[in-house]
């Protein structure tokens, strides 16, 4: 857990993420990213380091001017390779919910519990997660399956706190 000085420094850097990747300005993301371990995108809660793709901050500058086609892990449920442009992938695995008006927002402790192992915690043991968690509008969804969630992952190196990883989450199949 972030010492409580840390928190309100995180939850900052978090909401300037935030704005970046709604804005989709990669060149102010690029510069929260961890200069030498980049950032790794996951599709769904279970983190797995050996086939989420990660990007560097060179990388994550030119994300959405980016039209080639990556291969980002495997669908939940179906196990199909997920094969898509950034700009593809953002739409359905980054801000797929309006996550700059969460319903909560969490330090280090995930609300979201769906039927997908968060192991978030055990890949990044040393780290501080934020969690922007959403839920249906009235009318558009039941609370228990229709929520979706998007967790930053930061990593403290030397004096500064950078973006190593974005994990998204939701009910699936």
């Amino acid at each position: 857990m972030a010492p409580m000085y840390a928190e309100s420094t995180i939850l900052n850097l978090a909401e300037q993420i935030i704005v970046a990747l709604k804005t989709k300005d990669g060149k102010a993301l690029a510069k929260l990213a961890h200069p030498d371990k980049g950032v790794r995108f996951s599709p769904y809660a279970y983190v797995d380091v050996d086939v989420d793709r990660v990007f560097s901050p060179a990388e994550i500058a030119s994300f959405w001017e980016d039209r080639r086609s990556y291969f980002w892990g495997f669908a939940d449920g179906t196990g199909d390779p997920i094969n898509m442009t950034p700009n593809q992938y953002y739409d359905r695995f980054i801000m797929d919910r309006d996550f700059a008006n969460a319903t909560s927002i969490s330090i280090n402790n995930d609300r979201a519990s769906g039927n997908t192992i968060n192991n978030a915690a055990a890949v990044y043991p040393e780290t501080t997660r934020v969690e922007f968690y959403v839920v249906p509008q009235v009318g558009e969804g039941t609370p228990e399956f229709d929520w979706a969630a998007l967790r930053l992952v930061f990593e403290r190196s030397a004096d500064s706190w950078y973006l190593i990883a974005l994990i998204h989450d939701e009910w699936t199949i």
